[in-house]
């Protein structure tokens, strides 16, 4: 018997260009693409869910360079011969890089950023395609923090854990620190002058700057630590698994990401930075001493004139 071989078909539907913009627009993945005059021309919805920013706000506009800065550092991008987009413009290269992206509301996202060359039919660069996703375990985040929320454990102004709650946390990592040395250490986090900022722009600017801020320390931090309030107008993160030493070199990625944030006020834009004041748990340490050791770091940076980190010893 004969079997007579079925032909491949193309569905001619498939050849709709429509499809394959319906198909990027829909994805989870944030995607948007740059000519080369670094204007924004296209801009998902995973891209408007990341960043909280529509595509009215930013198509055709010069908005990539405003969003975008490197993780570790601040920098001029378009003037930053490894900028991703001058990769692709200039060497015709496709590149990944660790970046954190300005969402609408003022605190910075870590995502992570991957850029292709746009080629036309003779091989000329036209532009660029980037997509990017948060750069930490989103969906642990997001259920711990509706574990936090059911049972009544979160700070109704700022969003992150109650003060109660991080208490309770202490005592535990205490626990787990004597009996199975497992090291961990503590940040204490303050705005600089929070005062002046309340005198010159009313009461009500001061929780605004307070929830862009913990918004900010969440996507910080990875989604092992804990981060709560912890006095008045003050925060706490607990940093698990972090050795003494390791403490300073996360008070300075909090440090930098903090004053990356835009807090927006009544038309107006503005920064703010924070003295951290960080702690090692040491053998024979108590909470109180613990929590101690970090307040007298915290008052040793603010006595500096703020916007430092400092772990003493």
């Amino acid at each position: 018997m004969k079997v007579r071989a079925r032909r491949n078909h193309r569905m001619p539907e498939l050849n709709d260009p429509e499809i394959y913009q319906a198909i990027l627009d829909g994805l989870q993945t944030g995607v948007y693409l740059v000519d080369r005059n670094r204007r924004i021309r296209f801009w998902n919805e995973g891209a408007e869910e990341i960043t909280g920013y529509l595509r009215q706000d930013v198509v055709g506009r010069f908005l990539r360079d405003h969003l975008l800065s490197p993780a570790d550092k601040e920098k001029d991008l378009e003037s930053d011969p490894e900028d991703p987009i001058s990769l692709a413009f200039r060497d015709g290269k496709a590149s990944t890089m660790e970046v954190s992206i300005l969402h609408k509301d003022g605190y910075r996202v870590p995502i992570v950023l991957r850029t292709l060359p746009i080629r036309n039919t003779r091989g000329a660069v036209v532009g660029a395609a980037e997509s990017f996703e948060r750069n930490r375990s989103a969906s642990e985040w997001s259920r711990r923090h509706s574990t936090f929320a059911d049972f009544g454990c979160l700070d109704s102004v700022t969003g992150v854990a109650a003060k109660s709650y991080m208490e309770t946390q202490l005592r535990e990592h205490f626990v787990t620190f004597v009996e199975h040395h497992i090291p961990f250490g503590i940040l204490l986090i303050q705005i600089d002058h929070l005062d002046e900022f309340r005198a010159s722009r009313g009461p009500g600017v001061v929780p605004t700057i307070l929830r862009v801020i913990a918004q900010s320390l969440e996507n910080t931090l990875r989604p092992t630590d804990l981060v709560g309030v912890w006095g008045q107008n003050q925060f706490i993160a607990i940093l698990l698994q972090c050795r003494e030493s390791e403490v300073v070199l996360v008070g300075e990625r909090i440090r930098k990401t903090i004053g990356q944030a835009e807090i927006e006020w009544w038309g107006d834009t503005f920064s703010v930075t924070s003295p951290v004041g960080g702690a090692g748990c040491r053998p024979g340490d108590e909470v109180e001493s613990l929590v101690a050791r970090a307040a007298a770091s915290l008052q040793e940076s603010i006595g500096r004139g703020g916007n430092r980190v400092t772990v003493l010893g």
